[in-house]
């Protein structure tokens, strides 16, 4: 008898134990992001191990000899990248993410070691045999107040002609406890009734245009596409007063109050007119200033895991030149995770 108490006690102890983890394990995912910056090292080489036939690359230095000595010149280190197959390594970009040591931005130290980086991508890319990569290179960092609206994500940092573009992810619920309280709905708002297309994913963006002549930027051509090539599309004020239509709660003073936050807050509404052509007015940035501010996608699906958010900039000619726009497109990549997705706490008012 006294055993089978025992045992009915050792039971109940495991049973709270279990129940205690698996509590635990709801409130960490529930703390994560459901979408973060491309996979860290860590990941890719237990991927590797996992699906050893996959022949994942793992390329924790794209060339170590020529690379590494630039990196350790600037205190650099390679701390995540796109995975790839190894028959596609030397045909397709890789996508390596550097971080200071100290692990946060600093603008005169990205350039300096740019401008070394680049003499030395050139080398990697022209090089031969499995030597020979398409480097694409970003920068992460944790330094919150690099924006205006400080990140509560990793920042992903690119520069490419003259232009610098950061971009971090904004999870529901920080919107929620920023934006979504007292007499005003959130831009962002949803309910759990919304469709996954009428639901958003929010990234926040800054664009640096050190060119001599201004950019153009237009949020409802940048996209995100996924591993099954799904296309989600950047979405303007416009898109987001309709959502309001959809949600019969969403009326009155609420949402008139939680547009005219879009409008402090939204990347479109917060960069200037840089051109007046007839029947429409282009925004973008200004030579030598910067302008910053959310953009929201439609939602992305469950069951995406790789992301590539396209962010599409054209660069104005010089003046008086026969010379046409072009555009630059600055593309970062992020990992999508269902289970944090579907652990994320509900929509909320403050």
């Amino acid at each position: 008898m006294k055993w089978m108490n025992k045992f009915t006690a050792l039971n109940l102890l495991l049973l709270f134990a279990l129940a205690f983890s698996v509590a635990g394990c709801g409130t960490a995912l529930s703390s994560l992001s459901p979408i973060q910056p491309v996979h860290n090292i860590a990941d890719a080489m237990a991927e590797q191990v996992a699906k050893p036939d996959e022949e994942i690359v793992v390329p924790a230095v794209p060339s170590a000899d020529l690379a590494k000595p630039v990196l350790d010149k600037y205190g650099m280190d390679t701390v995540g990248f796109r995975v790839g197959k190894a028959r596609n390594a030397n045909m397709e970009a890789i996508t390596y993410i550097f971080a200071f040591d100290e692990y946060a931005h600093a603008n005169d130290q990205w350039s300096n070691f740019l401008n070394e980086w680049t003499e030395t991508q050139v080398q990697i890319e022209t090089g031969s045999g499995e030597d020979r990569k398409v480097v694409d290179i970003v920068m992460m960092s944790d330094k919150p107040d690099l924006f205006e609206v400080q990140s509560r994500q990793p920042i992903l940092t690119k520069t490419r002609d003259g232009i610098t573009v950061s971009i971090a992810y904004w999870r529901r619920t920080d919107l929620d406890r920023k934006y979504n309280r007292g007499n005003a709905f959130s831009p962002f708002y949803e309910t759990e009734a919304l469709h996954q297309g009428d639901k958003t994913d929010v990234f926040y963006v800054k664009i640096t245009n050190n060119r001599e002549q201004h950019i153009i930027f237009d949020v409802k051509k940048c996209t995100i596409v996924d591993q099954g090539e799904n296309i989600y599309s950047g979405m303007n004020y416009d898109d987001l007063e309709e959502r309001f239509t959809y949600m019969a709660r969403a009326t009155g003073l609420y949402v008139k109050n939680g547009l005219e936050i879009a409008r402090r807050i939204l990347m479109e509404k917060r960069m200037p007119i840089v051109e007046k052509q007839v029947g429409t007015r282009r925004t973008g940035v200004l030579p030598g200033e910067s302008a910053e501010g959310f953009v929201p996608f439609t939602q992305i699906k469950l069951n995406a895991t790789d992301l590539k958010v396209i962010l599409p900039i054209e660069k104005a000619p010089p003046p008086g030149g026969a010379q046409r726009y072009q555009t630059v497109e600055f593309d970062f990549p992020f990992t999508h995770d269902r289970g944090i997705r579907i652990a994320q706490p509900s929509p909320r008012r403050y």
